[in-house]
C-alpha cells in the first residue's frame, strides 16, 4: 500500500542515533509503531506491530531492516541479563566470557543507550596484529516503554556492527601519536599543539608571561657508547622525570628528538624563567646512573624564549617560537654547554628565518695554526710561590670567533678527534719542558679517549724514552666524570703514566664515592677540587667541615690537593687553614698566552 501523506509516520517514528558506516557514510535506523493510531498494521508492508518488534528472533524480517547495514537483535524487556547475554553471543558467534558480558549488561541503565565491545574469540588478547584484534560493537538502544497486562516493560534493540577497531587500541594509538613511547612525555607534535593553546591563553592574560625551553643534553653520546643503549634509554627516562618534576603541574615537558627536550611554564618575568632553567640543570647534576663499575652523569644546554604578557602573542607562531629557544640553546652549545641562554621574544622574532647561527664546525676541520696554548699559574699556598702551570688549549682565527674552546673540545670528543688534539698539545708541552731549565710542574688535561688510544700512549712513551727527565716535569690529569664513566681505562692509564715517572691528577674532583673508594689503589698524586667545593664553603661551617674531611682523607692516603677558581683572599685564607697545598684562579693569575707554544 502506498500512502499519500507521511503525517502518520511522523507521530509514530523512533530513530537511533547516527551510526558511522564505511568511509564518511552515516545512517540512522528508523522504526515505526502504528498500533496506537488504530491503523491496521497489515495495511503497511513497511511497518511492524509492537508485538513483532518485540520478538526475540534475531532474524526479524521486514524490508526496512533488510537494507540496514548492521545486524539487529530485539529484546521485549522480559529477558534477564543472562538471557540477553546468551542471545548476543549466539548471534555474534563469540566465545567471549559470558560472566563479563552479564555484568556489563546489568550495569547499564535501561533508559539510556549503552555501547559494548565484544571480541569474537578468546584469542583476542594474544593477537599481535590489528586485523586480528577486531571487535563487535553492540549498541543497545531503548524502545518506547510499553504497558502489557499492567506490567511496564522497556523493550530495547541491539544494533551489532562487526569488524570494529578495539577502542583500547584506538585510544593507545592516539596516545602514541602524541607521546614519546620511551619517556611518556609529549612529543613534538603534542608540544607544538599545547604551545599554540598557551599562546592563545597569553592573549587574554595580561599578568603572566610564558617561558619556552629547548634542552640539548651534553655528552649523552658517551652514555650510549660506553654503557650501551639500555643505559642511554635509562638516562633519557631519568632526564624526563627530572623535567616533569621541575616544571610541575602547571608546566609541560616533551621529548622532541633523540637527546633533545622541550618545556614550557607560565612565568611572570625573565628572572622567574631563568630560575626554572637553573633548577633543571641542578636536577640534571644530581642524576647518577650506575652501570657495572661505571657511573654516568649528565648535563645540558638550555635555550629560553621568554614571551612577556605585553607582547602580541597572536602574532607569534608556535613552531617558530620553539625555534627561537633552539637558537638560544645553540648559543650555549657554542659556549661549551652546561649553560642557560635567554632571549626576550618580540613579535617579529618568530617571523624571521633562523639562519643567523651556523652549526658547530667539524672539530676535525681545524688546522694546527688555528690552535694555540695558554697557561695559568698554580700557587703553592704554604710559601706563596708559583709551583706549576696548567696548560690550556685555545682557538684563534676567524673560524674560532664566538666559539669557546670548551665547545670545540666537546665537538672534538664527539667526532673522535680529541686524541689527536691531546697528542698535539702533549708534543708542545714536552718541547717547552725540554727548552726550559725551570723545574716547576706543567699540567695538561687528557681525555678518556686519549687514555685508551694506543697511539697517544705510544707517543708519550716514545718522547719520555728519549728524555726520561721530562717525566718529572709533567702532570697528566683526567676529569672525575671520565673516571666515573671509564674507571678501568683511567686506572690503567694512571699506572702507565706513573711507571714512566709522570705525576697524575684527578681533575674537577667533587668527592663522589666511586672515586673515593678507589683512591687507595689508584696511583695518583693530586686531587684538583671542583670549584663548587671551595666557593660554597665561605660562611657555611657545615660545608667547610665536609671539605675539611675530604682534604684530611686525601692527606692520609698521601694525595695532595689543589683548589680551583679561587677568586678572593678570604677563600685563599680558608684553604690555607685546611692545609690545602696549592690553588689556582684569577686571584693568582688569569690564563695568558704561553711562551712555550
Amino acid at each position: 500500500m502506498t500512502l499519500k501523506s507521511g503525517s502518520e509516520f511522523c507521530h509514530h517514528m523512533i530513530c537511533t542515533s547516527v551510526v558511522s558506516l564505511t568511509g564518511a557514510n552515516q545512517a540512522v535506523l528508523v522504526q515505526f509503531d502504528m498500533k496506537e493510531s488504530g491503523q491496521d498494521a497489515k495495511q503497511l508492508p513497511e511497518t511492524v506491530s509492537r508485538t513483532e518488534v518485540s520478538s526475540k528472533s534475531a532474524s526479524a524480517s521486514f524490508d526496512l531492516l533488510e537494507h540496514f547495514p548492521d545486524e539487529i537483535l530485539v529484546f521485549d524487556g522480559s529477558e534477564s541479563a543472562e538471557e540477553r547475554a546468551v542471545m548476543l553471543l549466539e548471534l555474534i558467534g563469540s566465545d567471549y566470557d559470558i560472566g563479563a558480558l552479564i555484568e556489563a549488561l546489568q550495569e547499564g541503565d535501561e533508559d539510556l543507550a549503552q555501547t559494548l565491545h565484544i571480541p569474537e574469540n578468546r584469542s583476542f588478547e594474544a593477537a599481535g596484529y590489528l586485523t586480528d584484534r577486531q571487535m563487535c560493537e553492540v549498541r543497545i538502544v531503548p524502545i518506547k516503554e510499553q504497558k502489557e497486562q499492567g506490567v511496564r516493560r522497556r523493550a530495547s534493540m541491539a544494533v551489532i556492527r562487526r569488524n570494529i577497531d578495539c577502542p583500547h587500541d584506538v585510544a593507545e594509538n592516539r596516545r602514541l601519536a602524541y607521546h614519546d613511547p620511551l619517556t611518556g612525555l609529549e612529543n613534538r607534535r603534542a608540544f607544538t599543539r599545547a604551545l599554540k593553546w598557551e599562546l592563545t591563553r597569553l592573549c587574554s592574560d595580561q599578568e603572566t608571561g610564558l617561558a619556552v625551553y629547548y634542552i640539548d643534553l651534553d655528552e649523552f653520546k658517551k652514555v650510549n657508547d660506553l654503557g650501551g643503549h639500555d643505559a642511554g634509554d635509562e638516562m633519557l627516562m631519568r632526564v624526563a622525570a627530572c623535567l616533569s618534576l621541575t616544571l610541575g603541574e602547571f608546566g609541560t615537558a616533551a621529548r622532541i628528538g633523540g637527546d633533545e627536550f622541550a618545556g614550557m611554564v607560565p612565568a611572570a618575568c625573565e628572572d622567574a624563567a631563568l630560575d626554572v632553567a637553573a633548577r633543571i640543570l641542578d636536577g640534571f647534576d644530581r642524576i647518577r646512573l650506575e652501570v657495572g663499575e661505571r657511573v654516568f652523569t649528565i648535563g645540558g644546554s638550555i635555550g629560553v624564549a621568554f614571551v612577556d604578557s605585553s607582547v602580541a602573542a597572536e602574532e607569534i607562531d608556535a613552531a617558530a617560537l620553539l625555534g627561537v629557544a633552539d637558537h638560544a640553546c645553540l648559543r650555549g652549545k657554542r659556549g661549551g654547554g652546561q649553560s642557560v641562554q635567554i632571549h626576550s621574544v618580540q613579535s617579529t622574532d618568530c617571523q624571521r628565518r633562523r639562519n643567523e647561527l651556523a652549526d658547530l664546525p667539524d672539530a676535525g676541520s681545524f688546522r694546527g695554526n688555528e690552535l694555540t696554548l695558554f697557561a695559568m699559574p698554580i700557587m703553592c699556598l704554604k710559601n706563596d710561590r708559583v709551583c706549576g702551570q696548567e696548560v690550556l688549549l685555545r682557538l684563534q682565527g676567524d673560524r674560532a670567533r664566538g666559539l669557546s674552546s670548551r665547545a670545540w673540545i666537546s665537538a672534538a670528543e664527539r667526532s673522535g678527534f680529541i686524541a689527536q688534539v691531546d697528542a698535539w698539545t702533549l708534543d708542545r708541552v714536552l718541547d717547552a719542558a725540554e727548552r726550559s731549565s725551570d723545574r716547576s710542574i706543567l699540567t695538561m688535561n687528557v681525555s678518556a679517549e686519549s687514555a685508551r688510544d694506543p697511539n697517544f700512549r705510544d707517543g708519550l712513551y716514545h718522547r719520555l724514552s728519549i728524555n726520561p727527565l721530562l717525566a718529572a716535569k709533567l702532570c697528566l690529569e683526567i676529569a672525575e666524570k671520565d673516571f666515573l664513566r671509564e674507571p678501568a681505562t683511567v686506572e690503567s692509564f694512571f699506572k702507565f703514566a706513573a711507571e714512566l715517572g709522570c705525576q697524575t691528577a684527578v681533575d674537577d674532583f667533587a668527592g663522589h664515592w666511586p672515586v673515593l673508594s678507589r683512591l687507595t689503589g689508584l696511583r695518583v698524586e693530586w686531587l684538583k677540587l671542583e670549584s663548587g667545593l671551595t666557593q660554597q664553603v665561605i660562611g657555611e661551617p657545615a660545608k667547610a667541615a665536609i671539605l675539611n674531611g675530604l682534604v684530611r682523607a686525601a692527606h692520609e692516603l698521601g694525595i695532595k690537593v689543589v683548589a680551583k677558581h679561587v677568586e678572593t683572599l678570604e677563600e685563599a685564607d680558608l684553604l690555607r687553614e685546611m692545609n690545602i697545598e696549592a690553588a689556582q684562579g684569577h686571584l693568582f693569575g688569569a690564563p695568558a698566552p704561553w711562551p712555550g707554544r
